[in-house]
């Protein structure tokens, strides 16, 4: 299953299943060190990696996304 990290709080991971739409909560232990909001993780049985590729192409997605927004909202 791959997830996005929706938010972290209190050392509590909330992340969205990216087919599914389910969110579920874990500890933030469980996840890698360097995991932050907004990265795409795998899941394989109880463990979680980074997917590094699909994270940085995302946040390129977002950011294109964003731009389109402000430059129709100067018009």
């Amino acid at each position: 299953m791959t997830y996005v990290i929706d938010r972290i709080e209190n050392g509590v991971a909330v992340l969205e299943c990216m087919a599914t739409g389910e969110v579920i909560e874990i500890s933030q232990r469980s996840l890698p060190k360097t995991a932050r909001e907004g990265y795409i993780l795998h899941k394989d049985g109880d463990t979680f990696t980074i997917d590094r590729e699909a994270t940085q192409k995302r946040r390129g997605q977002l950011q294109e996304r964003l731009k389109r927004i402000l430059n129709r909202s100067r018009r």
